[in-house]
Protein backbone atom coordinates (compact mmCIF):
# COMPACT_ATOMS: atom_id res chain seq x y z
CA UNK A 1 0.00 0.00 0.00
CA UNK A 2 1.56 3.82 -0.55
CA UNK A 3 1.15 5.78 2.13
CA UNK A 4 2.08 9.34 1.73
CA UNK A 5 4.55 10.16 4.59
CA UNK A 6 6.80 13.37 5.61
CA UNK A 7 10.54 12.43 4.86
CA UNK A 8 11.03 14.70 8.45
CA UNK A 9 8.63 11.97 9.41
CA UNK A 10 10.33 8.62 7.89
CA UNK A 11 13.10 9.68 9.50
CA UNK A 12 11.80 9.81 13.22
CA UNK A 13 10.12 6.60 12.50
CA UNK A 14 12.88 4.80 11.11
CA UNK A 15 15.11 5.77 14.27
CA UNK A 16 12.22 4.54 16.76
CA UNK A 17 12.04 1.45 14.82
CA UNK A 18 16.04 1.00 14.85
CA UNK A 19 15.69 1.98 18.72
CA UNK A 20 13.12 -0.93 18.96
CA UNK A 21 15.32 -3.61 16.99
CA UNK A 22 18.29 -2.59 18.77
CA UNK A 23 17.09 -2.73 22.68
CA UNK A 24 17.67 -6.34 23.86
CA UNK A 25 15.30 -5.32 27.12
CA UNK A 26 12.34 -5.05 24.73
CA UNK A 27 10.68 -8.47 24.32
CA UNK A 28 9.34 -8.23 21.04
CA UNK A 29 8.28 -11.03 18.64
CA UNK A 30 10.85 -12.18 15.80
CA UNK A 31 7.82 -11.76 13.84
CA UNK A 32 6.90 -7.98 14.82
CA UNK A 33 11.08 -7.02 14.85
CA UNK A 34 10.84 -8.80 11.27
CA UNK A 35 7.60 -6.42 10.11
CA UNK A 36 9.55 -3.45 11.90
CA UNK A 37 12.64 -4.37 9.56
CA UNK A 38 10.48 -4.11 6.63
CA UNK A 39 9.01 -1.01 7.32
CA UNK A 40 12.72 0.25 7.67
CA UNK A 41 13.33 -1.54 4.29
CA UNK A 42 10.58 0.33 2.65
CA UNK A 43 12.47 3.94 3.80
CA UNK A 44 15.88 3.00 3.04
CA UNK A 45 15.85 3.95 -0.73
CA UNK A 46 14.56 7.55 0.88
CA UNK A 47 16.73 7.87 3.62
CA UNK A 48 19.55 7.25 1.61
CA UNK A 49 18.75 10.29 -1.13
CA UNK A 50 18.84 12.09 2.10
CA UNK A 51 21.76 11.57 3.44
CA UNK A 52 23.87 12.05 -0.06
CA UNK A 53 21.73 15.54 -0.19
CA UNK A 54 22.51 16.28 3.27
CA UNK A 55 26.14 15.54 2.88
CA UNK A 56 26.61 17.65 -0.21
CA UNK A 57 24.91 21.04 1.49
CA UNK A 58 27.08 20.18 4.53
CA UNK A 59 30.05 20.63 1.86
CA UNK A 60 28.68 23.29 0.22
CA UNK A 61 27.84 25.56 3.80
CA UNK A 62 30.11 24.30 6.32
CA UNK A 63 33.71 24.47 7.36
CA UNK A 64 36.15 22.08 8.32
CA UNK A 65 37.42 22.13 12.16
CA UNK A 66 40.58 21.33 13.56
CA UNK A 67 40.21 17.32 13.34
CA UNK A 68 39.00 17.72 9.40
CA UNK A 69 35.77 17.64 10.07
CA UNK A 70 33.11 19.39 8.02
CA UNK A 71 30.11 20.78 9.98
CA UNK A 72 27.56 23.93 9.46
CA UNK A 73 27.42 25.37 12.97
CA UNK A 74 24.44 26.62 14.35
CA UNK A 75 26.21 29.15 15.39
CA UNK A 76 27.30 30.54 11.92
CA UNK A 77 23.74 32.35 11.82
CA UNK A 78 24.01 33.35 7.75
CA UNK A 79 25.66 29.64 6.73
CA UNK A 80 23.18 28.24 9.26
CA UNK A 81 20.36 29.78 7.63
CA UNK A 82 21.73 29.16 3.96
CA UNK A 83 22.23 25.42 5.21
CA UNK A 84 18.78 25.27 6.32
CA UNK A 85 17.13 26.64 3.78
CA UNK A 86 18.17 24.30 0.90
CA UNK A 87 17.08 21.63 3.65
CA UNK A 88 14.01 22.29 5.07
CA UNK A 89 11.97 21.87 1.52
CA UNK A 90 13.51 18.84 1.52
CA UNK A 91 12.67 17.67 5.01
CA UNK A 92 9.22 19.18 4.56
CA UNK A 93 8.57 17.03 1.46
CA UNK A 94 6.10 14.40 1.11
CA UNK A 95 6.65 10.76 -0.01
CA UNK A 96 4.63 8.22 -1.42
CA UNK A 97 6.11 4.89 0.45
CA UNK A 98 5.05 1.62 -0.33
CA UNK A 99 4.59 0.00 2.90
CA UNK A 100 2.41 -2.66 4.69
CA UNK A 101 1.38 -1.05 7.44
CA UNK A 102 0.95 -2.55 11.46
CA UNK A 103 -1.54 -3.89 12.20
CA UNK A 104 -3.21 -2.56 15.64
CA UNK A 105 -3.16 -6.15 17.20
CA UNK A 106 0.77 -6.66 16.15
CA UNK A 107 2.29 -3.80 17.76
CA UNK A 108 -0.44 -2.89 20.68
CA UNK A 109 0.66 -4.81 23.87
CA UNK A 110 4.17 -6.23 22.60
CA UNK A 111 6.05 -4.46 24.85
CA UNK A 112 6.98 -1.40 22.71
CA UNK A 113 6.83 1.84 25.06
CA UNK A 114 3.75 4.11 24.53
CA UNK A 115 6.05 6.92 23.41
CA UNK A 116 7.37 4.77 20.49
CA UNK A 117 3.78 3.94 19.70
CA UNK A 118 3.05 7.25 19.14
CA UNK A 119 6.23 8.14 16.99
CA UNK A 120 4.98 4.77 14.70
CA UNK A 121 0.96 5.70 14.53
CA UNK A 122 1.67 7.00 10.77
CA UNK A 123 2.52 3.04 9.87
CA UNK A 124 -0.21 1.21 12.13
CA UNK A 125 -3.01 0.69 10.49
CA UNK A 126 -6.56 -0.60 11.53
CA UNK A 127 -7.66 -3.96 11.84
CA UNK A 128 -9.86 -3.92 8.68
CA UNK A 129 -7.54 -2.44 6.22
CA UNK A 130 -6.89 -5.34 3.81
CA UNK A 131 -3.04 -6.46 3.54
Amino acid sequence: MKKKIKLMEILNINSVIKAIIDNERLEVSPLLKFKLLGIMKSFEPYIMNYETVKNDAIRKYGKTDDKGNIEVSPHDDELWKAFMEEMNPIINSEEAVELTPLKPEEIFNSGVPSDYLMKLYSVIGNSKERR
